[in-house]
């Protein structure tokens, strides 16, 4: 059985601001560069949705722009689709195309007409699910004239208000129980302008519980009726927006305090619209107009988020601004026009951290917060308009992201800030999806993270008790998402108690964020139990002991060289997947990772090969620019015991086994110390236990090195799983047999060279 290597499509990421006027005529058709969204569709892609979003490099800061859409690159005036007068980079059809092969291309306007640049191909298949631009202003007509309209309108507020008096009752009153305890509270003085990075932190952790409270007090009174909470969130309301938007807590000064009070108080000022009195609505609504025009400014003006949208906080932003152009969308003569620029980044550039397939570059901790922050918004514009953006592709796929890579029995969740903890919180969200696209599998993640629905605003908005789940062991058990490097292998995926994981990470976004240089880092997970770790903690973003230990390759089960890893916080150190296969007795994945050592190595092909079910042979194929020392990675929750060539990890239940064939001779060494250690935090109840740590070295520098090992998990107490491995060196390629008990016999050969195969022989 043979497997060759194919290449995957890697979209760069690239921001280009051209010249306002270069003499030569507008620049078409660059190629993006880092933190620029690529072309979209791109050359020669099936898409997904009908009609695809088109997305271009921009040619200038306030170039017009007109798009063609024809059967032929040519672009015949017969049956060509032009749209003009296009003032973003972005751009959605309000009609789908006929199934079939298109071509596309973006044009600048001057004064001698449009310039256009060339044709890129794509086809659209028969089938495809269609999400078409809409009418805003006919939308915004649409929106019930009667509040609440965030979130609750129409149908869905007595649909959940019945659910409040039947099988939720219990938990809206303990929820609304909880909320009386806030009811007459001190409330936090606007604070002053913060100066550092402390006083920021500071002025987040005080702001944010009693705006919460501001928004589950207002949410309490739309479903129990509780007139006193009511007046509460009232309270909040007009204390926190008398506080100055251009002042201390204004976007542009500090934006999280500023996001907070947008995203709790629109919802909270919706649902208690009715207690207030005409003149205190008249010293609210400009506060918070004027809070929402400056999300609007900061998002198409400053940053040009339709094309610059790597930066995690404004991600936040579309959200928060169309929730307030649906509560504001009969008062308001820009409402319609800010909620129509939210949906179009939601239909084109959001999210940036993610792709098509819905993998995530930031971690499973970031994607459960930002999926909340933007499920809110689709689930208002749905319930408010009827516009069903889960039809995008990314939102389709996502969950599946959380499904294979953050399992909720799992003991952690790599790769990205906040690994160190449990994925079951993200239960919540998976419960959203699951209602938004009707999902068995969905919910059961939410079932089996032990989370519960109905006691949390998002939960409440998608409450869909007639949905049951249904547990994935029928799905493929392995799945990748190439657009962020990212790929899981199960041998039992939903039963933990069979469950073998081997979670890989090489990803085309670098080290930028809430990544790390974790390029062609691996971890493996059995029976719920860490084996094989991303380790390190997040006392807070870029604390000594995150930036240095965290965030470095040393903290991964990855590679060295001279005892330095990858370059940290750069587009540049990039990964990513070139091969996956995944098949009932076998899977295979590669990833490169050589340009992610800042020229130090020429190729990091990193080969895993799954003989199911739970032995990983992992071959290292490691070329640098001059003669190095090369380290190979391991991280354990326990001392790591050094048996010969063997190193045996053991976490009950689980056990695994690492037979190291190549390099012959190395040199082994093993810690439990950070460099530097992790800081204690006042906010953060956590043990930050020391995890243990092994280096195989080779011996003298070389130009080249190779690393074969062996994982072998199984049970503790379970028979082993092979009676013998041995090295095999032959002509043009190496490899490992691996004999088990009842004398079959597997080979894996890697060839020597890039270009080679790999063969897999099974003897089954």
């Amino acid at each position: 059985m043979e497997i060759r290597c194919y290449r995957t499509i890697v979209w760069s990421l690239a921001l280009v601001i051209a010249a306002e006027a270069a003499p030569a005529g507008p620049l078409l058709d660059p190629t993006p560069k880092d933190a620029q969204k690529p072309y979209s569709p791109a050359a020669d892609q099936r898409v997904e949705v009908n009609p695809p979003p088109f997305i271009w490099v921009p040619a200038a800061r306030k170039a017009m722009y007109a798009l063609q859409v024809s059967r032929s690159k040519d672009f015949p005036a017969a049956g060509t689709r032009t749209f003009g007068k296009i003032a973003t980079s972005v751009f959605v059809p309000s009609k789908p195309l006929p199934a079939g092969r298109w071509f596309w291309r973006y044009g600048v306007e001057t004064p001698d007409g449009v310039v256009f640049g060339k044709a890129r191909p794509f086809t659209v298949p028969a089938g495809t699910r269609e999400l078409a631009f809409p009418d805003f202003k006919a939308l915004a007509a649409r929106i019930p004239k009667r509040r609440p309209r965030v979130l609750f309108a129409g149908k869905h507020l007595e649909r959940i208000r019945a659910a409040a008096r039947g099988e939720l009752k219990g938990d809206v009153e303990r929820f609304a129980r909880s909320c009386r305890r806030a009811v007459g509270r001190d409330l936090v003085a606007e604070p002053p302008r913060p100066r550092s990075g402390s006083a920021r932190v500071t002025v987040m952790r005080t702001t944010r519980p009693p705006m919460d409270r501001m928004e589950d007090c207002a949410l309490a009174y739309l479903l129990t009726g509780d007139k006193a909470l009511g007046l509460e969130a009232k309270r909040r309301i007009i204390h926190f927006f008398s506080w100055d938007p251009k002042g201390s807590t204004g976007l542009w000064s500090y934006d999280e305090p500023a996001m907070w009070m947008m995203m709790r108080g629109i919802r909270a000022y919706d649902w208690t619209h009715d207690l207030f009195a005409p003149a205190e609505r008249a010293k609210v609504e400009p506060v918070m107009k004027e809070r929402a025009r400056q999300f609007f400014v900061h998002l198409k003006d400053k940053r040009r988020f339709e094309t610059n949208p790597y930066e995690s906080h404004a991600g936040r932003m579309p959200g928060f601004l169309g929730e307030a152009a649906i509560c504001f969308a009969h008062a308001w003569p820009e409402a319609a026009g800010w909620m129509e620029y939210a949906t179009l980044l939601y239909m084109t550039s959001y999210p940036a951290w993610g792709g098509d397939d819905g993998g995530w570059q930031e971690g499973p901790g970031y994607w459960s917060a930002y999926m909340s922050f933007a499920l809110h918004y689709v689930v208002a514009l749905q319930n408010a308009t009827g516009v069903d953006l889960m039809t995008k592709p990314f939102f389709r796929n996502t969950p599946y992201y959380a499904l294979y890579c953050a399992t909720p029995y799992h003991e952690h969740r790599p790769f990205g800030d906040g690994a160190w903890s449990s994925p079951a919180g993200l239960g919540r969200t998976l419960y959203a999806f699951a209602s938004l696209l009707d999902d068995p599998y969905l919910r059961w993640y939410h079932q089996a993270s032990g989370r519960s629905a109905g006691r949390d605003l998002l939960t409440l908005a998608t409450y869909r008790p007639d949905l049951k789940p249904k547990a994935p062991s029928e799905l493929p058990q392995a799945r990748a998402f190439p657009s962020v490097g990212l790929a899981a292998l199960h041998t039992a995926l939903g039963q933990k108690d069979k469950d073998i994981t081997l979670l890989f990470r090489s990803s085309p976004f670098g080290s930028v964020s809430h990544g790390h240089a974790d390029q062609n880092a691996f971890a493996i997970e059995a029976f719920g139990r860490g084996l094989a770790l991303a380790t390190g903690y997040y006392p807070w973003y870029s604390s000594p002991h995150h930036h240095q230990w965290t965030r470095d390759t040393r903290a991964v089960c990855s590679v060295l060289v001279d005892g330095r890893g990858q370059v940290v916080r750069r587009w540049q150190s990039k990964g990513r997947i070139v091969a996956f296969r995944t098949t009932k007795d076998y899977d295979y994945l590669a990833g490169e990772a050589g340009e992610a050592y800042g020229g130090r190595l020429k190729r990091f092909r990193r080969h895993i090969v799954h003989v199911r079910p739970g032995v990983f042979v992992i071959c290292d194929d490691l070329v640098a620019a001059k003669p190095a020392t090369f380290q190979w990675l391991l991280h354990a929750h326990d001392r790591v015991r050094l048996d010969g060539s063997v190193l045996r990890v053991r976490r009950d239940p689980a056990a695994m086994d690492v037979h190291m064939l190549l390099p012959k001779q190395p040199v082994l060494s093993q810690t439990d110390k950070y460099t530097p250690e992790p800081e204690a935090h006042k906010h953060k109840r956590r043990d930050y236990k020391n995890t243990w740590h092994v280096t195989v070295s080779t011996k003298d520098p070389a130009p080249a090195a190779t690393f074969l090992n062996i994982l072998v998990v199984r049970r503790k107490d379970a028979p082993p799983v092979l009676s013998k491995v041995s090295l095999i060196e032959g002509k043009g390629e190496i490899g490992a047999e691996l004999r088990r008990p009842d004398g079959r016999v597997d080979r894996v050969m890697f060839g020597t060279s890039a270009r080679d195969p790999v063969r897999i022989l099974l003897g089954r």
